[in-house]
């Protein structure tokens, strides 16, 4: 149904016809009513679909890591990078999912992307899938945290890793264990973990965040906490059982 603005400009559709205002001008186009798409695209359409819809389920997984500062783009984003790995080649007939697709496009793959975690914690985390079933990260240094987040003594820092499990029979439920660290002034932090074992075929993703906190003040202060500009999270692990 087509509008008629306070301006006197007529605009929208009218039966097949679509009427809009550009520059001063009124221009009226035919629109399309059964737009013919190659096969090609129509693959594309459904992956790309797929992948949205993948995005926001891992997006809501890890919802607890950026409740305090989530980028505005991120789902967009994300459905992108996960778009490469859901993307089915030409002959190939069996349509990826979560569980099969090669996610990784999403390693290093930061959630808050004006405030990166790489450059505050650059150390590769060696996560590896053992012969049980269970994920395992070896023991690995953190260097000391940049004083620059820390101004005071009483500030303190901690690496938080979200470990995001997606069974087969589950579909886009998941299941989250969080693991803490807390990080050392001027010294390195040795971390390492282990988890419950996992049953076969599940998609496991790891997210890694940096917390920085004051005695003074509450988790989420534009000064010393996580909040809307500083709240870095990243993509660290992704395999499957």
């Amino acid at each position: 149904m087509a509008n008629l603005h306070h301006k006197q400009q007529l605009q929208g559709l009218i039966g097949p016809l679509y009427v809009r205002n550009l520059n001063g001008k009124t221009i009226v186009q035919t629109r399309p009513i059964h737009p013919k798409q190659s096969k090609g695209t129509r693959a594309s359409s459904v992956d790309f679909k797929y992948a949205m819809t993948q995005s926001q389920a891992i997006r809501q997984a890890f919802q607890p890591l950026l409740v305090l500062g989530t980028h505005p783009y991120t789902s967009q984003r994300l459905a992108g990078v996960l778009h490469k790995g859901f993307h089915v080649p030409q002959g190939v007939e069996e349509h990826y999912t979560l569980f099969t697709a090669d996610l990784s496009h999403l390693m290093g793959f930061e959630l808050h992307k004006t405030c990166p975690l790489e450059p505050l914690v650059p150390v590769a985390f060696p996560f590896a899938l053992v012969a049980d079933g269970s994920l395992h990260l070896a023991p690995v240094a953190v260097p000391p945290v940049n004083a620059k987040l820390l101004p005071e003594e009483n500030t303190s820092c901690a690496l938080v890793l979200m470990v995001a499990s997606w069974h087969p029979d589950l579909g886009a439920t998941a299941q989250t264990t969080v693991f803490s660290f807390a990080l050392q002034r001027h010294a390195p932090t040795t971390i390492a973990l282990q988890t419950e074992p996992y049953p076969a075929g599940t998609r496991l993703i790891v997210a890694a965040q940096l917390l920085v906190w004051n005695s003074h003040t509450v988790l989420g202060d534009k000064y010393y906490g996580n909040s809307k500009t500083f709240n870095p999270v990243q993509i660290r692990f992704t395999g499957v059982v």
